[in-house]
């Protein structure tokens, strides 16, 4: 899973949510999901949680411009509901938070304003991409291991950790976030904040079970919130941000896990040709080299080798990695 996680960020490939079918009936009129409607939705059969029958667990409403699921909660054995593309406001959302055995609930492409929904007590997955959310506040799931906000307004985090025990993974991509700050979650593992408007690194040390880290398309120029205590993270993602001084990444070297590392489209890279490439790489390596892979390619064993050498002669040299920043490459 971590694999096809991180193939798909590192192509940019953002997911995919249909766009729900127009219609001008939809446009000025409410819209209730009817029981017959839903009974259609039912899917994926399974145990009653007696364990004495059999029930369907999902329901999938999804593209229908929906204003009104206030019929959803009679389905009483229904773990899993998908409501996305409809136009859905938060008081509409929040009729389901009677179904306190909820496990899965994904409502992107609709009208929610805010995220603050009554607690669902069992609930692990929330997605609410794509709407008109400008603030994480009130999101309290005590067993929640899956939130993501990606594409709405939201300019700062201030999730509650204490609220959030569990969370794993988060995600927002597309917001309006200038600092990592206010992700105060220590057993977070994956954390994807690519196409924001980051220009600080803050309260890193925090997440000291981190793996998973994508930063890409951000407005990073310097990497002074990286923290030894981060000492899981092993995929980095800083593509496309403001890196101009190849010295700034020594600073990635107390990161003892580290093994994946993006940088392309960064000033220090630029449109460099195959034998710039040789240079550049090197030079990383010689920072860190404990690198697997770096941009697109893995590392090879004479790379290795060739980058240990260029760091001897450096030393011997009396050479610091700042020392190349004026024309890293040449001096490579």
């Amino acid at each position: 899973m971590e694999q096809e996680d991180e193939g798909r960020e590192y192509e940019g490939e953002a997911k995919e949510y249909p766009t729900p079918k127009s219609s001008s009936i939809f446009e000025d009129t409410t819209r209730a999901l009817t029981q017959s409607e839903a009974g259609e939705c039912l899917h994926t059969l399974g145990k009653c949680d007696s364990g004495l029958g059999y029930a369907y667990l999902g329901l999938n409403a999804s593209n229908k411009g929906l204003t009104d699921i206030r019929i959803i909660p009679m389905f009483k054995y229904v773990l899993y509901v998908n409501v996305s593309g409809n136009r859905l406001t938060t008081e509409a959302l929040n009729v389901l938070s009677s179904m306190k055995y909820l496990l899965m609930l994904q409502a992107d492409k609709n009208q929610v304003s805010s995220a603050e929904l009554e607690p669902l007590p069992y609930l692990q997955v929330l997605t609410l991409n794509k709407n008109k959310l400008t603030s994480t506040s009130g999101i309290s799931h005590r067993l929640l291991e899956c939130l993501e906000l990606n594409h709405n307004n939201i300019q700062e985090v201030t999730l509650n950790p204490y609220d959030l025990e569990n969370l794993k993974t988060l995600e927002l991509r597309g917001n309006i976030l200038t600092s990592t700050n206010g992700i105060f979650f220590p057993g977070l593992t994956r954390l994807y904040l690519a196409e924001n408007q980051i220009e600080k690194l803050e309260g890193l040390e925090i997440l000291v079970n981190l793996k998973i880290l994508h930063l890409r398309s951000n407005k990073i120029s310097n990497l002074d919130g990286f923290d030894a205590r981060c000492g899981k993270l092993n995929y980095l993602n800083l593509r496309n941000n403001e890196m101009s001084k190849i010295s700034e990444l020594e600073k990635l070297s107390c990161l003892s896990a580290l093994e994946t590392l993006i940088i392309l489209e960064n000033p220090i890279v630029g449109d460099i040709e195959e034998d710039e490439e040789v240079a550049y790489r090197r030079i990383v390596l010689a920072m860190l080299p404990h690198l697997i892979r770096l941009d697109k390619n893995p590392v090879l064993y004479q790379e290795r080798r060739d980058a240990k050498e260029f760091h001897r002669q450096m030393l011997r040299d009396g050479t610091t990695f700042a020392d190349l920043d004026v024309d890293p490459i040449n001096t490579g």
